[in-house]
């Protein structure tokens, strides 16, 4: 009898759990937002240069660590990802949030939603005397993703070769995780990535409906590897 497979499900965070993108709704607020964004949007900046270059125009009147904290409290949470997170504990899965943002706005969020036990994987901003500057975790020069980090390389170093891959997202820097999975749920850009490339995926608005899926896909037992993700997995792994 073949060996029943775990499930690791990583989550994109901005515009997938928050409403909203807060690293852009923080730039906005406190900083120079434009020309940068357009300039990244139109591939004339690297979104590394990018992040540099934004946090750097920030001016904050508290530090920063309060800023962040008290930030977070204006946008909102899909009112359905803690029923989520129960759902994946009841049912022994492994749940982590992977972002392209940064651990300093996601952990206090998390906090102030109540939403406690959750692996993140994220940038970090780091507080000195002449700034913030960012700093990426998990980028190499083997991946082109569209990401300051690697969300591939976060999701294959943290995965059991034997475990169903599943992801959730909805931008750019979700592009090449969704690549490397066997489950998919995507909205907005990821959904049209995924039309385009032809990756089979749930297309979804909110947690409601990705627990309602994922519930009907436990009952009936239907978790199998996805062909070119697995092939796409296998290349990364003799390309790093």
């Amino acid at each position: 009898m073949e060996k029943k497979r775990d499930i690791s499900i990583f989550c994109d965070f901005d515009g997938t759990i928050a409403t909203k993108d807060i690293g852009n709704e923080i730039v906005i607020a406190c900083g120079e937002f434009q020309p940068w964004n357009d300039l990244l949007k139109a591939g004339k900046m690297d979104i590394k240069d990018y992040w540099r270059k934004v946090l750097s125009t920030m001016r904050l009147e508290t530090s920063p660590e309060e800023f962040f904290r008290e930030f977070v409290k204006t946008i909102d949470i899909d009112a359905n990802f803690g029923m989520f997170v129960a759902f994946c504990r009841e049912n022994d899965i492994k749940l982590s949030i992977i972002s392209d943002g940064f651990k300093n706005y996601i952990l206090p969020f998390l906090e102030y939603n109540g939403i406690d036990g959750v692996k993140v994987y994220a940038n970090e901003i780091e507080y000195t005397p002449s700034g913030l500057i960012p700093h990426y975790y998990g980028a190499s020069d083997g991946c082109e993703c569209m990401c300051a980090s690697c969300k591939r390389n976060t999701i294959l170093s943290t995965t059991p070769p034997d475990d169903i891959i599943a992801y959730i997202g909805d931008g750019f820097s979700d592009l090449c995780g969704a690549e490397h999975s066997d489950i998919v749920f995507a909205k907005q850009v990821l959904s049209h990535y995924c039309n385009e490339k032809k990756i089979p995926h749930y297309n979804f608005k909110n947690f409601f409906d990705v627990t309602r899926i994922f519930r009907n896909i436990i009952g009936k037992n239907d978790f199998r590897v996805r062909h070119q993700a697995f092939l796409a997995r296998k290349h990364a792994f003799e390309c790093e």
